[in-house]
């Protein structure tokens, strides 16, 4: 689930046979299926104004990132290409999406404006990272990855980056178990 910023209503994700985004008030009331598809929708994020809800789907063959209003209104494909996009995260101004992509053959953080244009890579490992997520300044990006696993063990940590270029990876967490799922 998310909140929204304005702290008024969350979204989440209802696995009832294919996935779909609902929405509801912070008090439980008013429950609000957004979308309807045979597909899978999943991982919805809230935009910081609070007006559109960014999420992944593979309605139309593998999973790509979309927007919507927050009414379920406008559902508009923001990535297009043969891999799988998700962990979509939105800028704290709006203008941008953080999110995981395959496109380069394994799982890497890339960001592009909130319109879908301009994707750059910000990360690149032959591990996974995936799930990211904005500092409140924008400055930075905080995801999980196994990168630093070894032949011992394999656990994802949480890692920090430059949300710019991707420079200045700091690794946060070092535990021989899974931490994962950061949050600022």
């Amino acid at each position: 689930p998310d909140w929204s910023p304005d702290g008024t209503r969350i979204t989440w994700t209802s696995n009832s046979g294919t996935g779909e985004i609902w929405v509801m008030n912070a008090d439980g009331s008013n429950k609000r299926q957004l979308t309807s598809n045979r597909k899978s929708d999943m991982a919805p994020a809230w935009s910081p104004d609070s007006a559109r809800i960014a999420f992944a789907s593979d309605r139309d063959g593998n999973l790509e990132i979309y927007s919507m209003l927050a009414t379920g209104a406008s559902q508009t494909r923001l990535t297009f290409n043969s891999a799988i996009d998700r962990d979509p995260a939105y800028s704290p101004d709006g203008t941008q999406i953080a999110f995981m992509s395959m496109r380069d053959g394994n799982q890497e953080i890339y960001r592009m404006t909130s319109t879908g244009a301009a994707p750059v890579r910000l990360t690149n490992d032959p591990r996974v990272d995936s799930g990211p997520v904005w500092s409140p300044n924008g400055a930075e990006i905080a995801w999980q990855s196994d990168r630093d696993s070894s032949a011992t063990y394999s656990a994802f940590d949480v890692y920090k980056m430059s949300s710019a270029d991707g420079s200045v990876v700091v690794r946060l967490t070092d535990s021989s178990r899974n931490d994962y799922m950061p949050d600022w």
